[in-house]
């Protein structure tokens, strides 16, 4: 499971997934379109499918690092991005 800033409280699903997202994109890097990536990491983890497909109705068609740079401009997303990004940096 990725969770590598977890605290042992609720899960954050929001921040699993874009966790996920980008340990995809360091793997990948641009090769992929953000809908490619998604779908990529739903077939490992199918609990970010509801998410997942909200994100692809609003990011789908771009690059994913301009995905991920709307993602941290979005009030909804915003949180789960910062967390997201202090993990994966964190290396944890």
């Amino acid at each position: 499971m990725t969770q590598r800033a977890s605290s042992g409280g609720a899960r954050d699903l929001k921040a699993e997934l874009v966790l996920a997202i980008l340990e995809a994109c360091d793997e990948e890097g641009e090769d992929l379109p953000f809908a490619g990536l998604l779908a990529a990491v739903c077939a490992g983890r199918p609990e970010f499918k509801h998410l997942a497909d909200k994100l692809m109705a609003c990011y789908g068609d771009l690059p994913p690092r301009v995905a991920l740079a709307q993602m941290a401009k979005d009030q909804i997303w915003r949180e789960a991005v910062e967390k997201a990004s202090k993990a994966y940096l964190s290396g944890a």
